[in-house]
């Protein structure tokens, strides 16, 4: 059903799921709109009067009833057309869930699966796309004022096994990614690099894989399609079903370059790229997803596909800590004194994945409910699930305190 200039198709508009935050915007404040899934590249403004009445875009409510609660709220008239004006910029944007996104999604979704390789979709974005300024950029967090600076890798990173890095952007994380790939310089050669990345948009699997190879402004990072082929012969291809999710997706993406960066350019760099999705029902439901078949039966089988397909593996975590603040949702700017709350309640949790507890780091995130909201937990869970109990320490741990959405990360390795 297509909509016509009197708004038919429009009567009841349903937003589909967004990030929204708020900014100043020369001087004016606006509720910023961004997909994560990127089927809309860029980021929609809206007034935050307009803004306010989004909640109503859920497919149940007509143009009508959304007129009548702006009345209400605001006491002036929100005429049809205008309400129409807001509809149709979004849905332009697809950021409504309509026949105009549904046949933009089917087609960038089949033409990512023909594709054989990802582009890098944040280069010229997140980071430079010219090769040179992106070596500049990424080499100078490593002598950054918080960087590892001439720190040389632990004795023990000839036993690393795993690391949990950021996958914020890096220009606020960068650092601390250099703190974790420091370490990886005192690692013997590896043959694979098996990154569980945090997926920020809704898949049906608790995991998400593909074959693709992921092109970086430094040259492409090969995915293992062997061992994803065994890995698929144990689980199931229905694991593919959500590969789109990886298209737009920057927490491997983000591993990749750096990746790319740190090994030789003689040397081919090789990943297994699994999106881990959300644990949102087993924290409400206070439930360890050790309890789930479908959780326990993949990570067994990556298990048995690290056993028999050979060479020297790394599994990495690229995942993120706590997201507070108004622009997360919480009512009010964070405070020092809360913000050093959130530092002490993350460094508990931390101390779990030290100690290579699985349950414990689930345990902490989910007895408050995940007031934190932490982004990382289904990759770090899972890495500590795999590894079975190995331990580690805490390289770095961050926190960018901007009052209105504050994000903390660290780096961890873990040793054989």
């Amino acid at each position: 059903m297509s909509a016509d200039s009197d708004g038919e198709g429009y009567e009841y508009p349903r937003l589909r799921p967004v990030e929204a935050f708020p900014a100043d915007l020369q001087g004016r404040q606006v509720l910023c709109l961004r997909d994560p899934q990127q089927y809309c590249g860029g980021v929609v403004y809206l007034p935050t009067q307009t803004a306010s009445i989004l909640g109503l875009f859920d497919g149940q409510h007509s143009l009508l009833d959304i007129q009548a609660a702006f009345v209400r709220r605001f006491g002036t008239l929100l005429f049809r057309e205008q309400l129409l004006d807001v509809v149709r910029s979004l849905d332009e944007h697809y950021l409504l869930d309509s026949p105009r996104f549904a046949a933009h999604r089917t087609a960038v979704e089949e033409g990512f699966r023909r594709a054989r390789s990802r582009p890098a979709s944040l280069a010229g974005k997140s980071y430079p796309v010219e090769r040179d300024a992106l070596r500049q950029q990424l080499d100078s967090y490593f002598v950054a004022a918080d960087g590892p600076g001439t720190t040389p890798p632990t004795p023990a990173a000839s036993r690393l096994a795993g690391l949990v890095v950021p996958h914020i952007d890096f220009a606020r994380g960068g650092p601390c990614y250099a703190w974790g790939y420091r370490e990886v310089e005192g690692a013997p050669t590896v043959d694979r690099w098996v990154i569980l990345g945090t997926v920020h948009a809704p898949i049906t699997r608790a995991f998400a894989l593909t074959r693709k190879d992921f092109e970086t402004p430094l040259g492409t990072v090969e995915t293992d399609r062997e061992f994803v082929d065994r890995l698929l012969a144990t689980v199931g291809e229905s694991y593919l079903e959500d590969e789109p999710a990886h298209r737009g997706e920057h927490s491997i993406e983000f591993q990749a370059v750096f990746l790319r960066h740190r090994i030789p350019e003689n040397t081919p760099v090789r990943i297994v790229p699994i999106l881990c999705g959300s644990f949102h029902r087993f924290v409400e439901e206070r439930r360890s997803p050790f309890q789930d078949g479908e959780i326990e039966g993949f990570v067994a089988g990556l298990r048995d596909a690290l056993a028999t397909m050979g060479g020297h593996s790394m599994i990495l975590a690229s995942a993120d800590l706590a997201h507070v603040g108004p622009r997360f949702g919480d009512s009010r700017p964070m405070t020092p004194g809360q913000l050093r709350e959130v530092a002490d309640a993350d460094r508990e949790m931390l101390a779990a994945v030290e100690a290579g507890d699985a349950e414990a780091l689930f345990r902490a995130v989910a007895r408050d409910g995940d007031r934190r909201r932490i982004c990382g937990l289904p990759p770090i869970y899972a890495m500590l699930r795999i590894l079975g109990g190995r331990q580690g320490r805490l390289l770095r741990y961050s926190l960018w305190p901007d009052p209105q959405g504050t994000v903390s990360f660290a780096a961890l390795a873990l040793y054989a």
